[in-house]
């Protein structure tokens, strides 16, 4: 009989960012498609709750899709979250420099945070105004992800970003687990092992040949003469 998985882990919490018009909330939306349990809006915030299959094991998911800019929103807020994804349409300047000044802001006040920076409306070319090398250096420089999409075109676009991005997220939390103790006592005591082992097999000197004195009598000595002989 199949059992079902239990959610793996805490709740991850992304914040979407971004200016007026730039799809946001479409990109949330398209995301979370048949995958939202729950939502929950609060002044022009707007939270959705939901469980991911993040390499076939549930993950609890809270994202919120938010108006606020970086400059309005308290620390409380921006705390809250794990990780950030900024979104700026390919066909506004203006939407990039909100999104490259937010991203600054990310970088001030939370340093530690994964921050996602998506160029949305990708099918319109022809009204570009960001181009995609002005935004792959911005993302370089801030050492955040980046990508370009359209959440008019393709929903499977928008799944594969956030999919990988929210995979790394949950491999960060995990590691930062590990570095500040949050270990299980087997699983610290493997690791102990594993580095003694590592070290030991490290610093151990090489094996030295083995030299033994062998003492013959004066029969002997004879035999071994002859038998040189012959050979």
């Amino acid at each position: 009989m199949r059992t079902e998985e239990k959610p793996s882990g805490s709740t991850l919490h992304v914040t979407v960012m971004g200016s007026s018009q730039v799809g946001k909330s479409a990109l949330a939306v398209r995301y979370l498609t048949k995958r939202f349990i729950g939502e929950y809006r609060s002044d022009s915030d707007m939270l959705y709750k939901c469980v991911l299959q993040l390499d076939g094991i549930p993950q609890p998911v809270e994202i919120m899709d938010t108006s606020a800019s970086c400059e309005e929103s308290s620390d409380a807020h921006l705390q809250w979250a794990d990780a950030f994804v900024v979104v700026y349409s390919i066909t506004d300047k203006d939407s990039f420099q909100w999104a490259a000044s937010t991203i600054q802001e990310l970088q001030e006040r939370r340093p530690s945070a994964r921050v996602l920076l998506l160029g949305n409306k990708s099918d319109l070319g022809h009204l570009r105004e960001v181009e995609e090398v002005e935004a792959s250096t911005l993302a370089l420089r801030y050492s955040t992800h980046f990508s370009e999409l359209s959440t008019a075109e393709s929903c499977e676009a928008v799944t594969d970003a956030l999919d990988a991005y929210l995979k790394e997220i949950k491999i960060q939390r995990h590691h930062s687990g590990l570095s500040s103790g949050n270990v299980s006592p087997k699983q610290r005591k493997l690791s102990v092992t594993r580095m003694l082992g590592s070290l030991i097999g490290r610093h151990s000197p090489p094996p030295q040949p083995i030299t033994e004195l062998i003492v013959l009598d004066k029969e002997e000595r004879s035999k071994l003469v002859r038998c040189s002989r012959q050979i």
